[in-house]
């Protein structure tokens, strides 16, 4: 089910586009193309000895803990040449992986941000700890010798300044005074890169999370007082730019609330380790970032899979969230963030109500609005294809548009779609547009239903409809909806509405005599529990191959129930999906 188109590649301007915007375009690009040149120079700088001399320490105070499990066999496979990141497989046959050309960037920013070295810290054979050293201290000798574009790639760069402190009693270990201080340049560098990064609203989250590192280098490392200041006045500035009130990050990623909650969590630790009180808005704005996690997680412990959030390991959202255990609630509704979540003892839903992150904020985001993701206490039923981890160009973003999410489409359009964009970091992106907004969402919650409605009239300008759907939670167990299509134009044409249900690998779906029902069997739960029935009354069903890149399904193939209806004007298309009594 991914009919829907990524746009071309293209610098020329449309020739259906007035001169004006041809003129506005081109200022803009120049303006892209200036900054991206400064931020290249003070990047270049700040690696030089000039830029880098105001981060100079001396030796290491305090190691942090860390939040991410690790396996010493992945340690051991990693020595032997079967290195995976980034959901690719690097097979060196003895040769360095530093020499190799990666499979794709997640693998590279993988191997250079050295988060692996979690697995080697948690080994305790002697060998294979010294052979984390020798990778190290082989990387850095490179970096040394001559200009090695992927190693000083941004979004490495925090990755790797976090990763070296977390695990500096590994990279220490037997180290002589000279390799002591190797390991420290190589840090200073990166940090006085991470202090430019942070000061680049126009990079999104990144900016952020190179305020993170810039002050875990501050607080583990001999650096003076003012160094301290400095660092959290950036990380402050960052950390209220980057998160909704309601906690979610601007991007709206379930995966970077994760990923931060996992990094603010060891600072405070930094901090009691230093006798120091953290910035006041560090506790409560990690705690908002806790209970928006809750609020985007399945029963299974992963997170729904909107914009990346399958991208986090089920074991590292379970620590964060086990930081809060006790202190904080679920949120339920998650306004500024886009998310609503109804829950009852039978079922959750998670909807997307079709909020646009801020520019800079949207490079990866999906065009997901009015999707939902419907799970019972022990099953996922319904779900969005999600993204797979080594993704990247043109498949990225065709897991991003609206057919790759359990959504409706109008001539196979999206409320939100994908447009070209030039970006600081990387040149050529995608972000979204639409031409509507969400409207206001309508909650009901009583003791004997849930409903929720959501808005959106992104294609009413150009196609004339204006969307409502209507998600209720059954109190026996099971989800009625009921998607408005309200036409606003009065034109009458003729138009092809499309739903689209992607279900979970784990479900088997068959086709009934009847049109406009289709049984859905799961062979893993008990008899009387194994079975539901979706159906559309009057309406006919069919079923189209699709792909759910869930952590814990080895092959994604799965199908969606797609229902087609042709319209010239309003139309109510009801539907649910329920246990199957016979």
């Amino acid at each position: 089910m991914m009919r829907e188109q990524v746009p071309a590649e293209s610098d020329e301007p449309s020739l259906t586009d007035p001169p004006e915007s041809h003129a506005g375009s081109r200022k803009s690009a120049r303006t892209i193309t200036l900054q991206q040149r400064r931020l290249a120079w003070r990047l270049a700088l700040a690696r030089s000895w000039f830029g880098r001399r105001r981060f100079h320490a001396t030796r290491f105070l305090f190691v942090p803990p860390h939040l991410h499990l690790a396996d010493p066999s992945i340690a051991g496979d990693f020595l032997s040449g079967q290195i995976v990141l980034g959901g690719r497989t690097l097979l060196t046959g003895g040769r360095s992986p530093f020499d190799l050309p990666p499979p794709c960037r997640s693998f590279s920013i993988g191997l250079h941000g050295f988060e692996w070295l979690r697995h080697f810290d948690a080994s305790g054979d002697p060998e294979i700890r010294k052979g984390a050293r020798q990778l190290a201290r082989r990387w850095m000798a490179k970096r040394q010798q001559a200009a090695w574009p992927a190693a000083e790639d941004p979004e490495a760069v925090p990755r790797r300044l976090i990763a070296w402190i977390t695990h500096s009693a590994l990279m220490t270990d037997q180290a002589d005074f000279s390799e002591y201080q190797v390991l420290l340049h190589h840090l200073q560098r990166d940090a006085a890169m991470a202090r430019v990064l942070a000061t680049q609203p126009q990079i999104g989250m990144l900016a952020l999370e190179a305020a993170i590192a810039l002050l875990f280098h501050a607080l583990a490392l001999d650096r003076p007082a003012s160094a301290l200041r400095q660092a959290e006045s950036l990380f402050q500035d960052n950390l209220e730019r980057s998160l909704a009130r309601d906690g979610g990050p601007l991007d709206r990623n379930p995966a970077t609330a994760v990923r931060l909650a996992a990094n603010l969590i060891p600072l405070l630790a930094l901090y009691r380790a230093r006798h120091s009180g953290p910035p006041e808005m560090l506790g409560p704005n990690l705690l908002r970032l806790i209970s928006f996690i809750r609020m985007m997680q399945q029963p299974d412990g992963g997170l729904a899979l909107f914009n990346g959030g399958g991208l986090a390991l089920r074991d590292l959202v379970s620590q964060v969230t086990r930081f809060g255990s006790g202190r904080v609630a679920r949120l339920d509704s998650a306004t500024e963030s886009g998310f609503e979540r109804l829950e009852d003892e039978n079922g959750i839903v998670i909807a997307d109500t079709g909020r646009q992150p801020p520019p800079g904020f949207d490079e990866n985001a999906t065009a997901s609005a009015l999707a939902f993701e419907f799970s019972t206490k022990a099953d996922k039923l319904i779900v969005n294809c999600g993204i797979p981890a080594w993704a990247e160009g043109d498949v990225a973003r065709s897991f991003r548009v609206g057919a790759a999410h359990s959504t409706l489409l109008i001539d196979d359009q999206s409320f939100v779609s994908l447009a070209p964009q030039t970006s600081l970091l990387e040149g050529r992106a995608y972000g979204l547009t639409s031409a509507g907004e969400a409207g206001p969402v309508e909650r009901v919650v009583t003791p004997g239903m849930q409903y929720l409605v959501l808005r959106h009239d992104g294609l009413a300008e150009s196609l004339g409809y204006r969307v409502e759907r209507h998600l209720t939670l059954l109190g026996g167990g099971g989800l009625q909806g009921l998607d408005r299509i309200i036409q606003t134009d009065g034109r009458g044409q003729n138009r092809r509405i499309t739903l689209a249900f992607h279900l979970h690998p784990r479900i088997l779906p068959v086709m009934l005599s009847r049109q406009d029902g289709v049984m859905l069997r799961l062979p893993h739960q008990q008899p009387g529990r194994d079975l539901w029935l979706f159906e559309a009354p009057g309406l006919p069903l069919h079923l189209e191959e699709s792909r759910c890149y869930d952590q814990e399904i080895l092959n994604p193939r799965t199908e969606a129930i797609i229902l087609d209806v042709p319209i010239s004007g309003s139309l109510d298309i009801h539907w649910r999906l329920v246990p199957y009594q016979g």
